[in-house]
């Protein structure tokens, strides 16, 4: 019995060993596998980390300051502050650089791998938002020197943040509304303005000018009129502003060929400003004021087509009075001699046109009169335009000018222009 016990005893003794070595050896396997895998994991997450060594990740969300919802497919930039840190107040296009920008998600984060260590100013911008340096516009608008604020720094909009070798940043961008204006622009006999372009102009150094170019924002300044003559300008900093609207004519050519392509080209013949206030001169326009984030309604625009006449005319020698068929004529306000518009007589016309020209008093002045003649030259195959021509000037005259009073249509105006003074030739000294 006791042998058979003790038998026994040893044949469970030796099953329980071989249960525990298959055990260990099991788990010594797993552990290896899990080592390799780990291993594996980590030499593939550092690859790509290896390749970008020294930079980091900047990431964060973009948020509306009028909603406080997220901004959706907005735009985000890294500029290096260096860049807008040494703009001068007053100055216009002085940014330098070059990166790239990321769009937003739905939810409005952003992520930006590989970010070179350094200062940057996060800047997000999408339609209808202020761009983060419009504070240099109202650098410009106060007509600030920069020689007065040589130690001073205009505030940025944006957040500025610093980026550390492999050490991620977080941050949250908040952008403001800015205000819109909206308006329809018609003309004086009720019909709409379809295609015009409307211009937003500020205030600059004593002169009413377009809103300077500000880079990483995305809101035009100006805008095309739709089918209805109707409007709008977003994302307008505080300012006061008029608006400006042209008529602009041109002239076009086209080619279209049998494989469905076309091409065209268009140079402008004539062009007439209308300011706010239906006025043809800034100086004697209407402006008003924006305040943050206001939207202004019903600033409509007005173009007094009864008001505005077409002058028709001719360059004659005065020598012998044939026609000139070349030349510039400005048409100049008569009281502060300002340019109301210009054209040009040039190839076989036969005289000068102004089309849309307000009611008042004027100097027709002539500079560059001639006789010239044109030649027709052949562009290469398939080009728009299929022709250029080539001037050669045969004969100049002096400049020559006459007043204008316009209350009509006026045709058959005659400007006599004299030739050039003679030269006198220098005498020979006596010995």
């Amino acid at each position: 019995m006791r042998i058979i016990t003790a038998f026994s005893v040893a044949a469970s003794n030796r099953r329980h060993c071989f249960t525990i070595c298959a055990a260990v050896a099991k788990t010594s396997i797993l552990r290896t596998l899990l080592l390799f895998a780990f291993a594996t994991s980590v030499f593939s997450q550092q690859k790509p980390q290896d390749e970008a060594a020294g930079t980091s990740t900047v990431s964060g969300h973009v948020f509306c300051a009028d909603t406080n919802a997220p901004a959706r497919m907005a735009t985000v930039v890294l500029v290096p502050a260096e860049a807008i840190d040494t703009w001068p107040p007053g100055e216009r296009n002085r940014i330098s650089t070059h990166g790239e920008g990321v769009q937003t998600l739905l939810d409005g984060s952003f992520s930006m791998q590989h970010v070179a260590p350094g200062a940057y100013y996060v800047i997000g911008s999408q339609l209808g938002y202020i761009s983060p340096l419009s504070s240099m516009s109202a650098a410009e608008s106060a007509h600030i020197s920069p020689d007065n604020t040589a130690d001073k720094k205009l505030p940025i909009h944006a957040p500025k943040i610093t980026v550390q070798s492999n050490l991620p940043v977080s941050v949250n961008v908040t952008m403001e509304r800015g205000a819109a204006v909206t308006g329809t622009v018609r003309f004086d006999d009720g019909s709409p303005a379809i295609g015009l372009q409307v211009t937003a102009l500020m205030r600059w150094k004593d002169e009413w000018t377009p809103i300077p170019y500000l880079p990483f924002g995305n809101t035009p300044t100006t805008v095309q009129t739709d089918d209805q003559g109707n409007y709008r300008i977003s994302g307008l900093p505080t300012q006061d502003y008029l608006l400006e609207v042209q008529l602009n004519l041109s002239k076009t050519s086209y080619d279209v060929n049998g494989d469905g392509g076309s091409g065209t080209s268009s140079s402008g013949v004539y062009s007439l400003t209308i300011y706010s206030g239906a006025k043809a001169r800034p100086k004697d326009a209407v402006p008003f004021t924006l305040t943050p984030g206001e939207q202004r309604h019903g600033e409509d625009l007005e173009i007094p087509i009864s008001k505005l006449h077409t002058v028709r005319g001719s360059l004659i020698a005065a020598r012998d009075g044939h026609v000139l068929n070349g030349g510039e004529l400005f048409l100049l306000y008569s009281d502060d001699k300002s340019k109301a518009n210009h054209v040009t007589v040039e190839e076989d016309e036969d005289g000068f046109t102004f089309s849309f020209v307000p009611e008042g008093d004027y100097i027709l002045q002539v500079s560059g009169a001639a006789d010239n003649e044109y030649e027709e030259i052949p562009n290469p195959p398939h080009s728009s335009p299929p022709t250029r021509t080539e001037t050669h000037t045969l004969r100049t005259y002096s400049p020559a000018e006459r007043p204008l009073h316009v209350d009509n249509d006026l045709t058959g105006v005659v400007v006599s222009v004299p030739d050039l003074p003679k030269q006198r030739t220098a005498q020979p000294q006596q010995p």
